[in-house]
């Protein structure tokens, strides 16, 4: 059965389903017919987009958010650019929780980003309370501690072997100061893996899926936009996805869907500090052809 059913007293025949997917849609006797099924529709919902007569219902979607996009939104360009230099990546913020329907909307904002081959398969771990937050800081902490004299026992012994030392372990070894003094702040008392953020967004997707890293990349990104837009600033927690998908204590107290890796992670909140000018940054590198 397919999976698009077109109303032949609403088609005009305009055959623009059938120019944007000719996989599911063809024309048959002067008529426009559909074959849409899982072998050829990706859910995209371009088909019920584009068609002027609302002659198509998919029966795989819901027909009831297809609002009509009525005026485009207008942005000037300049304007736009300067709000997204006027985003900083914000470690301070204001003991203030986020309301849910604020976090809500990110997610909501989320949800209409893109993913590759449309797969939506995106999902987020929304951490609020205070006590899972440190516990996550501390495993990731705790896996810092535990990952510095593995690295150096590591290159004693290739060095000691005459053998080359590996690029990812020259990688390590290169960040072996970031984390000694991630593992000082510690024991001094300082929180820098969230940095006492209010809320902390977990992206996560299947490895099998089409793009799962840019998928996660690209809603924390849409989330991080849509966040200035009620107030709230945000920061990227590389540091956060370096030990969720290796620390066997993180790993278990995750508990993602069997298959799943942390792509992203970001925190969000009121910021406590308030920048006052726009900075610099080196122009991007282009080659045109």
């Amino acid at each position: 059965m397919t999976w698009t059913t077109i109303d032949k007293d609403k088609c005009t025949e305009c055959g623009l389903c059938r120019l944007r997917c000719p996989l599911c849609y063809y024309e048959k006797d002067g008529l426009t017919l559909s074959r849409a099924n899982e072998t050829c529709c990706n859910l995209c919902g371009h088909c019920v987009a584009l068609c002027p007569a609302e002659a198509i219902v998919h029966h795989q979607l819901d027909m009831a958010n297809f609002p009509e996009t009525g005026r485009p939104v207008q942005f000037d360009t300049g304007d736009f650019i300067q709000f997204i230099r006027q985003r900083r990546s914000h470690r301070h913020f204001k003991d203030e929780p986020v309301p849910r329907q604020a976090l809500e909307t990110l997610l909501e904002a989320c949800r209409y980003s893109p993913t590759g081959s449309n797969r939506q398969t995106v999902e987020v771990i929304v951490v609020q309370d205070r006590a899972r937050i440190e516990m996550y800081s501390n495993h990731v902490v705790d896996h810092f501690e535990q990952t510095i004299p593995v690295i150096e026992s590591r290159v004693e012994k290739l060095r000691a072997e005459g053998r080359a030392v590996d690029q990812i372990t020259l990688s390590m070894m290169g960040m072996k100061e970031t984390l000694g003094r991630i593992v000082a702040a510690r024991r001094f008392g300082f929180e820098v893996i969230f940095h006492k953020a209010p809320a902390v967004l977990i992206f996560h997707a299947p490895e099998t899926s089409s793009t799962p890293k840019d998928d996660c990349v690209i809603a924390v990104q849409t989330a991080m936009y849509a966040a200035r837009t009620m107030g709230l600033e945000t920061c990227w927690i590389g540091l956060f996805e370096f030990a969720a998908n290796t620390y066997p204590p993180l790993v278990e107290a995750l508990a993602l869907p069997e298959g799943h890796r942390v792509y992203a992670v970001m925190i969000a909140g009121y910021p406590a500090l308030k920048f006052l000018r726009m900075v610099d940054r080196k122009p991007i590198a282009a080659r045109w052809e």
